[in-house]
């Protein structure tokens, strides 16, 4: 069948009716949000809207270890499609490669249209019957939509893919390591194809050069080229679309077919904790107003002048607020031992998961946040005669307000990570189960 166009991301939440003076905590919350849709979405990949829908759901109503289980039994499946994107600047050959690949002619029902114009501003995907479950992406040029390289990444969703073929004919060109720096930048592997390699070969000939010396010498300006740009070169192939049996073509398809599971293994690793920040998103922003209730009752309560009451008063809603979000956020022990007994995992190694080395901000930012607070307190009450009444008052009420936001925050992320940590934990062990089960049945 025809390819289809990749579906957009989510698009960003609506603005709720708030008052004039409750819209720059609106804004707060988009900003700091981290997640609203500034990425990608993941989800529609493996579930349906309903089914994500229903994941955000069944989290936001603690339904934690139901999420990952049910994220498990899709990857357990082996029935979850790879979206190879092949790209290049326009006239480079990508249709034509496409076509090969699929053993369809350019004339054929459901083949990429070639010619050297781009058929669509949006990439197109084609479905590569010698590996089940893998699309062929097709996107517009490089060089052909007249926009900067940051906006046709934006414009060909460029991180949804989980693989990428760059494909280039006569020489390295600026784009192409511009594009591969942004896939290494991803942690996603990728091959760079130079294409229309009979056109070198005959001028090779009509020349009087060893065709063989002429791929070695394509192959380590190639080679330079990456090194030039910082990118950790990839395999290289030499390649004609017009002919599937020679050059590097079928070296190029039994790598592709080799290194299926690798690829697999990659997008699960990096697909994990984006989708479970995707479930989680709904929660978070949740929290994040409780959190800017907890600061400004913080705030509020530091405006009262009486001997360390703000920093008591501050501490004592801080601490309310860290109990608040290790209650509606922490992973019980039965559900532990719920996921302990479907993974085969001890809940010693679980809990280890949960708390394995990551970016946590929390255990810095208390001391800090507190030493600022004590400092401003101390000031103000070093200066009581010097400030009007008012400053003294607006001190207190920001120091205190921003004592609770910080750390509340950098909780609320730490929280949250842990959970990620363990459904992270849980899949490497799903990852190397898929694919030795994959590699017997290809065996």
């Amino acid at each position: 069948m025809h390819g289809y166009v990749f579906p957009n991301a989510a698009e960003p939440f609506a603005v709720p009716p708030l008052s004039r003076k409750m819209f720059w905590i609106w804004t707060w919350m988009k900003y700091t949000g981290k997640l609203n849709n500034m990425a990608q979405s993941v989800l529609p990949k493996y579930f349906s809207d309903a089914e994500a829908r229903s994941l955000q759901t069944g989290y936001s109503n603690g339904e934690v270890v139901s999420a990952m289980l049910r994220i498990k039994r899709v990857i357990d499946s082996g029935n979850v499609p790879i979206n190879i994107a092949v790209l290049g600047d326009g006239g480079a050959g990508k249709s034509t490669f496409i076509n090969t690949m699929r053993g369809v002619r350019s004339g054929d029902q459901g083949a990429a249209p070639v010619g050297g114009y781009e058929a669509s501003v949006n990439p197109v995907g084609y479905p590569y019957p010698s590996l089940p479950n893998v699309q062929l992406w097709d996107l517009p040029g490089s060089n052909s939509l007249g926009f900067e390289m940051s906006r046709y990444l934006k414009q060909v969703q460029f991180e949804s893919y989980d693989f990428y073929i760059i494909v280039s004919q006569s020489r390295f060109r600026e784009s192409d390591g511009e594009l591969s720096k942004k896939i290494q930048q991803q942690g996603k592997g990728f091959y760079y194809i130079r294409s229309k390699i009979d056109n070198d070969a005959f001028s090779m000939q009509m020349q009087n050069t060893d065709f063989g010396e002429g791929q070695r010498q394509i192959r380590q300006d190639c080679l330079n080229n990456f090194h030039r740009v910082s990118v950790e070169p990839p395999p290289i192939f030499l390649i004609s679309g017009l002919e599937v049996t020679g050059y590097d073509f079928p070296n190029l398809q039994s790598a592709l077919a080799s290194d299926l599971q690798k690829i697999k293994s990659t997008a699960f690793r990096l697909a994990i904790p984006r989708m479970m920040q995707e479930i989680q998103r709904p929660r978070r922003q949740m929290l994040m107003w409780c959190i800017a209730l907890w600061a400004f009752l913080s705030g509020a309560l530091g405006v009262l002048r009486l001997p360390a009451l703000p920093l008591l008063t501050a501490t004592l809603c801080t601490v309310s607020g860290w109990m608040y979000l290790r209650r509606q956020l922490g992973v019980s022990e039965r559900e532990l031992g719920t996921l302990s007994g479907a993974v085969a995992k001890p809940v010693s190694l679980l809990k280890a998961d949960m708390d394995r080395p990551s970016p946590r901000k929390l255990q810095q930012l208390v001391p800090k946040a507190l030493l600022l607070v004590v400092i401003v307190a101390f000031t103000v009450v070093g200066f009581t005669d010097t400030f009007p009444p008012v400053l003294l008052i607006v001190c207190g009420a920001v120091s205190s307000l921003a004592f609770t936001l910080l750390v509340l925050m950098c909780s609320l992320d730490d929280r949250l990570r842990s959970v990620q940590n363990l459904a992270g934990a849980l899949f490497d062990e799903t990852v190397v189960t898929v694919y030795r089960s994959v590699g017997h049945r290809t065996a």
